[in-house]
């Protein structure tokens, strides 16, 4: 996979590191969110607070989300999540658009 600025795969840093996100994101979200309960993993990064979870249950759904990195369960719409059916998905309607912005086209 190759990824556009400002998006960056997650894959070689460390289980601590994914194990950080993995946390944080079961701390914030509430019962109704649409990712509660669902495994999935990181396997990337964004800009500010963006990160991309795969989803674990052979879907091929991947979800933004902006953790808000408080310290507590947050109440909805936070954490803000976009669900993506796949990753050409992503591709499409999030990295390439954020790309643009990115490097201000």
């Amino acid at each position: 996979m190759y990824w556009l600025d400002p998006w960056w795969s997650t894959e070689n840093h460390s289980p601590e590191f994914h194990q950080i996100f993995l946390k944080q994101l079961h701390l914030e979200l509430p019962p109704d969110h649409a990712l509660f309960g669902i495994p999935v993993r990181l396997i990337a990064r964004g800009d500010s607070d963006d990160a991309l979870f795969q989803f674990l249950d052979g879907s091929g759904k991947v979800a933004v989300v902006h953790l808000t990195w408080a310290k507590s369960q947050e109440r909805l719409p936070w954490p803000v999540t976009t669900v993506f059916s796949n990753m050409q998905e992503f591709i499409e309607k999030r990295m390439v658009p954020d790309h643009k912005e990115f490097i201000g086209e």
